[in-house]
């Protein structure tokens, strides 16, 4: 595989890996959604930066691992692709699950309730597994559900092993020789694209209001609403693998799906007010149709022009870039906690919320990436991250 076609997949994911912290920043401002460290003024358009941004940048994380699957299996097979997996993926989500988000919803707890369980294990034992506990015990003004066992940013683990898992099985069961598709394309098939991905959106969305969390099976934490969404970006993720769509798709065509996409993007984040179907959801209904038809053409649209513009700018990018690359998911699985103490840290700023917001991205992002490139030094942590 020619390794400039990796580098700007690569640079790509580091772009997405920084607005994903910026979104989990705004989640401290945002109001009526709940986060390890809440402050106030509360902003509602830091919400709708989180409630827009978040899954467009999801869906590309999905779409981006998914693509090396193929590769990977090819290379291993099933054992070794999956035991591969397991490391990478299992690992860091059972560690990061006790090390990074019960001691983070401990310290939820103690700054925000004042319903006892003031030790560690105790509040493991029956606040976040809910083992013994009480339901009625503690309430606050965010997280109304017990237990507390969600296991934030880290469920993408959790999916990402999943469809791992379902790749394999489907490997194994359908050993058909796979084709190459050539050529890029055309506008129409992409178009038939986003209506198939609105259709199955919609429908999931008609039952499931967007930002509803739960645990399927009581365990695999999940948003119903862009589930539909995802699952497609995984699909559509192996199968460019098999097609040269990546290095063929023309410039052109590429930056005008970017523009579309931009124009959608920033009519949504600044002229939100004014779209009456904005995140309709959560009923059959003509509004819920329009915004999930709007957000697909976003998503598909940005996806499109932003895979087109880091493959025709990754030349120009500084060689150092690279590094950055290789800390991409170490920066996600540990920017959350980073993030909660940096604005733990500047609780008492008193400089406007938007200039705090900016402050608290900034720093965040930078420590996020001096962290993981420091602890990556170590060689068996690159064994896992």
């Amino acid at each position: 595989m020619d390794k400039n076609r990796l580098d700007y997949l690569d640079f790509l994911k580091v772009f997405m890996a920084i607005f994903i912290v910026t979104v989990h920043v705004a989640l401290a401002y945002a109001p009526g959604i709940w986060w390890f460290y809440k402050s106030l003024p509360e902003d509602d358009w830091l919400l709708v930066y989180y409630q827009i941004i978040n899954p467009i940048a999801m869906a590309l994380f999905f779409l981006l691992s998914a693509y090396f699957f193929p590769a990977s299996f090819d290379k291993k097979g099933a054992k070794k692709f999956m035991k591969g997996k397991l490391i990478r993926v299992g690992v860091p989500f059972i560690a990061g699950v006790f090390l990074l988000i019960i001691p983070l919803h401990f310290f939820y707890h103690l700054q925000f309730r004042d319903c006892g369980y003031t030790t560690l294990y105790s509040y493991t034992w029956n606040m976040f597994f809910g083992i013994g506990g009480d339901a009625n015990a503690c309430h606050d003004r965010w997280l109304d559900i017990w237990p507390d066992l969600k296991v934030a940013h880290l469920w993408f683990l959790q999916h990402l092993l999943i469809y791992a898992s379902i790749y394999t099985l489907i490997r194994l069961l359908v050993r058909k020789k796979e084709h190459k598709f050539l050529g890029s394309p055309s506008n129409v098939k992409i178009v038939a694209f986003i209506l198939v991905l609105t259709t199955i959106t919609f429908a999931m969305r008609t039952k499931f209001p967007l930002d509803y969390w739960n645990g399927f099976l009581g365990a695999i934490q999940m948003e119903y609403a862009n589930v539909p969404k995802y699952a497609l970006f995984v699909i559509l993720g192996v199968l460019l693998y098999r097609t040269d769509w990546l290095t063929t798709f023309p410039i052109r065509r590429g930056m005008i799906w970017l523009g579309f996409g931009f124009i959608l993007l920033l009519t949504t984040l600044f002229g939100y007010e004014y779209i009456p179907f904005f995140l309709a959801s959560g009923e059959f209904s003509l509004n819920t149709f329009l915004w999930t038809l709007w957000d697909c053409f976003m998503t598909v649209s940005l996806g499109i022009g932003l895979i087109v513009l880091f493959r025709e700018g990754s030349r120009y990018l500084y060689k150092g870039f690279r590094q950055f690359s290789q800390n991409t998911y170490g920066v996600y699985l540990f920017h959350v906690p980073i993030v909660v103490f940096v604005q733990y840290f500047f609780r008492d700023l008193s400089e406007p919320i938007y200039v705090r917001f900016l402050i608290e991205c900034i720093v965040s992002v930078l420590i996020s990436f001096a962290f993981t490139h420091f602890i990556r030094k170590s060689k068996t942590v690159r064994n896992f991250i």
